[in-house]
């Protein structure tokens, strides 16, 4: 038997039918200042994993792979940049190869006379690209991480400085620059004392006090040697080389191999060569042989 003891409130009711009963007031803290720094340092640490993951799924990863190229009716482009110790009146550049084609039909390379003392700009450039080339071959080093995501070094290569200021002296060395279009063959291109001229079935090379007077200086400094269209991360080992002597008659050669190479993005796809060099120099001497 129920017996009324008198009215309840609605709010009451509502209260005692509350199946979650509320917290008493006095129990509630208010939040300090280190909860609230450690609720932000959380909220940046959560959110800078979220931008790793995006930028981890993003990022292209390359895969090697080799087949042979049999793209042999494609020419090879030739990207040229050498300054040689000798004036541009006592030496000359050509090119032959193997199917004997005519050596004006793979193009023409410019010669500006020029000082082979740099400039300040010249020389730490061309020092940066010594230093990370010999990186390249004395340090240990995961290649593929360098070879195609050094941005330092793409930077670097692209980056050619060119005298502005003359000096008061004669100029005592030759720039030799620009680019050739070549045949996918056994080739030679060689820098030698006098200049070419084109004869029936091939070349000589004239010499004589109409060529320069002077003995010729076959130092040297690589500031671009490369095949095909320039491109992030591949390596040129030439690039950056420098070879001096005091003596007139020393021989240098290089000796090449030249292997073509496709990069393909997301976004393009690019053609372009990569190459290794071995290289030998000696004193020439008529008399010993």
């Amino acid at each position: 038997m129920l017996r009324y003891r008198g009215k309840k409130l609605a709010l009451n009711i509502v209260k005692e039918l509350d199946s979650f009963p509320k917290v008493q007031e006095e129990i509630y803290e208010p939040s300090t200042y280190s909860n609230v720094i450690l609720t932000v340092l959380i909220s940046v640490f959560g959110l800078w994993l979220l931008i790793s993951e995006i930028q981890y799924f993003l990022q292209e990863h390359y895969i090697y792979r080799f087949v042979p190229d049999t793209d042999y009716e494609s020419k090879l482009p030739i990207n040229i940049d050498i300054t040689v110790a000798s004036t541009c009146d006592s030496i000359g550049a050509d090119i032959v190869d193997t199917t004997g084609q005519n050596m004006m039909l793979f193009g023409e390379l410019k010669t500006d006379d020029t000082w082979w003392e740099m400039t300040k700009e010249q020389q730490q450039h061309f020092e940066k690209m010594r230093k990370f080339n010999a990186y390249l071959r004395e340090e240990y080093h995961s290649m593929k991480d360098i070879l195609w995501m050094f941005d330092d070094y793409n930077t670097l290569k692209n980056k050619i400085f060119v005298r502005t200021d003359k000096p008061n002296t004669l100029p005592d060395a030759c720039r030799i620059h620009g680019s050739l279009i070549l045949n996918k063959v056994i080739g030679n291109f060689h820098i030698t004392p006098g200049k070419s001229l084109i004869v029936p079935g091939g070349h000589v090379h004239l010499t004589g006090p109409f060529f320069g007077s002077e003995a010729t200086n076959f130092s040297h400094r690589i500031n671009q040697f490369s095949f095909g269209v320039p491109t992030k991360g591949i390596i040129y080992p030439l690039e950056g080389e420098l070879y001096e002597t005091n003596e007139n008659a020393v021989s240098y050669k290089y000796f090449i191999d030249v292997v073509a190479t496709d990069v393909k993005s997301r976004s393009n796809e690019i053609k372009t060569y990569q190459y290794s060099a071995k290289d030998i120099q000696r004193k020439i001497d008529h008399n010993t042989g």
